[in-house]
């Protein structure tokens, strides 16, 4: 049987979480301190904190349904220029999920594949 549907001794073995999953230790302390939070984007002067959240080690999964209703698109635009210009400097990365959705990551260790 694999390791994960072995007798209950077996698992006391294989040390912590990370272990069981397959990472080495050299990036556990990567894995141990990124938070995903949800994040409504309600308005334009939400930018600044969206960066503290990501200085923060947050992956946030941001709901921009209210302010794709209420803002003029070319403010938009350029407030989402900004926060690409922010994560270029720190290595992070944004995506979209769906239609009202960003998921936006801190830095060079958490990448979004598109």
């Amino acid at each position: 049987m694999g390791r994960l549907w072995g007798k209950k001794e077996d698992y006391e073995l294989l040390g912590t979480p990370q272990e069981t999953m397959g990472f080495s230790k050299e990036y556990s302390s990567l894995l141990q301190n990124f938070i995903v939070r949800k994040y409504d984007f309600t308005n334009l002067n939400q930018i600044e904190d969206i960066k503290n959240q990501l200085l923060k080690r947050k992956i946030l999964i941001i709901n921009a349904k209210e302010i794709l209703e209420t803002v003029d698109l070319s403010e938009l635009k350029k407030g989402i220029e900004e926060l690409k210009s922010f994560l270029r400097e720190n290595g992070g990365s944004m995506g979209r999920l769906g239609e009202n959705y960003l998921i936006v990551t801190p830095n060079a260790h958490v990448k979004i594949a598109n």
